[in-house]
């Protein structure tokens, strides 16, 4: 079995590239766990209480508003 320099070069250029996606690939994944994770969105259920707290509050003023006059 005979190699010649077209061989060696050819499969250090494959290990180099290899070897370049590995280490690319372990970086994005360090990124990815680095970011903050974004709170999930509130449900249906918690902006109706967050509305009603608001109406709530609305209410209040306005009977202390009509109070004063």
């Amino acid at each position: 079995m005979k190699f010649d320099i077209g061989d060696m070069l050819s499969t250090t250029v494959l290990l180099c590239l290899f070897l370049a996606i590995f280490f690319g690939m372990i970086r994005m994944i360090k990124k990815m766990k680095a970011t903050i994770p974004v709170p999930p969105p509130p449900t249906m259920q918690q902006q109706v209480e967050d509305l009603t707290k608001r109406v709530t509050s609305l209410e209040h003023q306005v009977n202390n508003f009509a109070n004063r006059k």
